[in-house]
């Protein structure tokens, strides 16, 4: 039994064109979460993009889709396939833009201390711990409610930026660029009949499957 776990909530719509690409489109539902395929010996787990790259590193799942936000937040033993191309978004430092140009400068001799609220606390550390000391403030959305508020600034994902001027911020330094991709635990059968079907089911529905917007090689901490 091959195992796939597939992102419902923002990634629900590529989700169901995968799913009715593999010949199951009844699986799913607004509130059923677990399938199995009618002809193949497939299961199909809908989850939260968060906890799919636990779920495959922990054994519970061989294929997955997931955007590279969540495989660098989480980490876990298992490897990129096909970019999909379902959204491509920045994890970036938002600042109030009457303050943007003092967090844009590079720090001075003495190091900076930040407080930032952030759904993402590893990919924060790792992109602005070089820069200043971060004490973090996780919470799970309205993350732009914070700067200037509660928090100095926040790092949040950015797809077409609406929600960051809306609130009065900026975008002051980019960490990350994302896109969707096809993964696989590092055991998984790729010869396997069913993971050749999921694997070509993927790139017919990948919107450009050799992009290379996202990635490994897309961790910066360039200012912007």
């Amino acid at each position: 039994m091959i195992r796939l776990a597939l992102p419902k909530g923002r990634l629900a719509a590529g989700s169901a064109r995968l799913l009715s690409l593999l010949g199951a489109p009844e699986c799913v539902h607004e509130r059923r979460y677990t399938f199995r395929h009618r002809q193949l010996p497939l299961e199909i787990l809908l989850l939260k993009s968060s906890d799919i790259p636990h779920v495959v590193s922990d054994g519970g799942a061989d294929f997955a889709v997931v955007g590279d936000e969540w495989l660098f937040e989480c980490g876990g033993d298992l490897l990129p396939m096909t970019p999909l191309c379902w959204y491509h978004a920045r994890i970036c430092v938002l600042a109030p833009a009457a303050k943007a140009d003092f967090f844009r400068s590079p720090p001075g001799s003495e190091r900076q201390a930040w407080t930032i609220a952030t759904p993402y606390p590893a990919i924060t550390v790792r992109g602005l711990s070089p820069f200043a000391d971060v004490e973090l403030r996780q919470v799970a959305g309205a993350v732009e409610a914070y700067p200037g508020r509660l928090t100095d600034l926040a790092v949040d994902c950015v797809e077409t930026g609406a929600t960051v001027r809306a609130n009065g911020l900026t975008v002051v330094r980019e960490l990350l660029r994302c896109d969707v991709r096809l993964v696989r635990a590092r055991d998984a059968d790729i010869e396997n009949e069913v993971a050749r079907h999921i694997i070509a089911a993927a790139e017919a529905c990948a919107v450009d499957s050799s992009c290379a917007y996202g990635g490994a090689a897309t961790f910066a901490g360039s200012t912007g």
